[in-house]
């Protein structure tokens, strides 16, 4: 039998090659990860690189549907995040039941939280792409995430300076919803505002014809999933941005920026995270390992060898969308997941004002992108 040619070999060679450096590239990562922060951040660091596989594998975004529900009043794909979030809420809301140490997310209500959740929704129309999504987008290869992702931590970095003074403005201060409840009658109010929504775009979107997508129940239910063990090991729900603000503040630092000088980075929270290692903070530690997963799913179906790279003026909007992004979503407390789901599945007022400011955003932001190229 007449051996293989070189030819013959290169295309799996070809292929393979991806997967291997992704594969490698992760075990060093968690190696260091064991180093630093032990078995748990481990876990966490894997289960970033799930939700990365996850996102990607069924493509599930925010910036997409919430757009095809503005410009042609497609709702399913909001029906579907609000079961994600009502699936959440169980656990979120329920912990004290569970005897689970772990607390939610609750945000001041405030003019900042109203200014940065409209800034962000702009961004990631422009971006084409939320908080998670520039995340597995960019791990997948997406020429338009590898420009959004490095202004996404410029704004998030310009954010954490803009923050102290945004909150000058006006408060009233963190505002959980049902709050004089005990956890049960508590997780039912919320549970049923949730309901409510996520029931009225369901309702919308019949009225249409559309049907839930299957892909859609099972990514809600798969990232519920992986949400409720992020919530379980860290004790607080699963949260993107915070990493890219920390990324944002150590290069600057490095640069000779005093970042330390700045009143965010004296708070207690952040300047813990400035002193440690990045692989210490668990919204930055999830962040490497939800890229890294999404590059290992986009690697072994080859899409890494597919991805076009996006005309000239569709880059300049993901570098603006990147900006107004990580602006945003410091002084709005969260994207699409740190704010939307895990606030509104906590049971915090915020929550839904993000959702409402960040959809009116968005439809500003999708009429700005065919000044970018893009098809509103």
């Amino acid at each position: 039998m007449a051996k293989p040619t070189a030819a013959a070999v290169s295309p799996v060679i070809d292929e393979r090659g991806p997967v291997v450096m992704i594969g490698i590239a992760g075990l060093f990562l968690a190696a260091l990860v064991a180093l630093d922060t032990g078995g748990r951040g481990v876990a966490l660091f894997a289960l970033g690189g799930a939700l990365g596989a996850v996102f990607l594998g069924f493509q599930y975004g925010f910036a997409s549907a919430w757009r095809r529900f503005l410009t042609g009043g497609e709702a399913m794909g909001l029906a579907a995040h609000f079961l994600l979030i009502g699936l959440c809420a169980l656990v979120f809301l329920g912990a004290p039941t569970m005897g689970l140490d772990a607390a939610g997310s609750i945000a001041p209500v405030s003019v900042s939280l109203v200014i940065g959740a409209f800034l962000f929704g702009i961004g990631m129309q422009l971006a084409n792409g939320c908080g998670s999504g520039v995340l597995f987008s960019f791990g997948g290869g997406s020429g338009r995430m590898m420009v959004a992702l490095p202004f996404f931590i410029l704004g998030s970095l310009l954010g954490s300076f803009m923050l102290p003074t945004a909150l000058a403005l006006g408060s009233l201060g963190q505002i959980p919803i049902a709050a004089g409840d005990t956890a049960l009658p508590g997780l039912a109010v919320n549970l049923a505002l949730i309901v409510v929504a996520g029931g009225g775009f369901f309702w919308l979107g019949r009225r249409r014809g559309e049907v839930m997508p299957r892909r859609l129940l099972a990514a809600s239910l798969t990232i519920a999933v992986l949400c409720w063990l992020v919530f379980a090991l860290s004790g607080q729900p699963w949260g993107v941005t915070f990493g890219f603000t920390l990324w944002g503040a150590k290069i600057a630092a490095a640069l000779g920026v005093p970042v330390d000088g700045f009143a965010f980075w004296r708070w207690p929270g952040p300047r813990r995270a400035l002193d440690h290692s990045v692989l210490a903070d668990v919204s930055s530690l999830m962040d490497f390992g939800m890229v890294l997963g999404a590059g290992a799913m986009a690697a072994a179906g080859g899409a890494l060898r597919r991805q076009d790279w996006p005309p000239a003026r569709q880059l300049v909007g993901a570098a603006l969308g990147g900006v107004l992004m990580g602006i945003g979503a410091r002084l709005g407390f969260g994207c699409n997941i740190g704010a939307f789901l895990a606030g509104i599945a906590s049971g915090s007022l915020h929550g839904w004002i993000w959702f409402v400011m960040a959809m009116a955003g968005s439809w500003v932001g999708i009429r700005a992108r065919p000044q970018f190229g893009m098809t509103a």
